[in-house]
């Protein structure tokens, strides 16, 4: 996410997506440094899961795989001036 769509991501987007009956999770994927966060529908609603650093893998048993970080960031070389944003605040529904 660059810098002028993440509040847009974290919080219309997501709303948005979030809303979808058949949605079982979604991933959002930070630029730097190597997160992930996973919103997952469970019987009392959306939970989320933040999977942080390199060796960290997502779990995914609803669709029976695991996603390793390390695959996901394979090509992306993290540098000191890489752009990294604080956390936002963010609800969803």
């Amino acid at each position: 996410m660059n810098k002028s769509s993440r509040a847009t991501d974290l919080d219309e987007k997501l709303n948005t997506y979030l809303k979808i009956e058949t949605l079982d999770f979604y991933i959002i994927l930070e630029q730097h440094p190597p997160l992930a966060i996973v919103m997952l529908r469970t019987e009392s609603g959306f939970i989320r899961i933040v999977y942080e650093g390199i060796d960290a893998v997502i779990e995914l048993p609803v669709i029976g795989c695991d996603l390793p970080l390390v695959e996901i960031y394979a090509s992306v070389e993290f540098t000191p001036d890489c752009v990294n944003e604080p956390d936002i605040e963010y609800e969803f529904s």
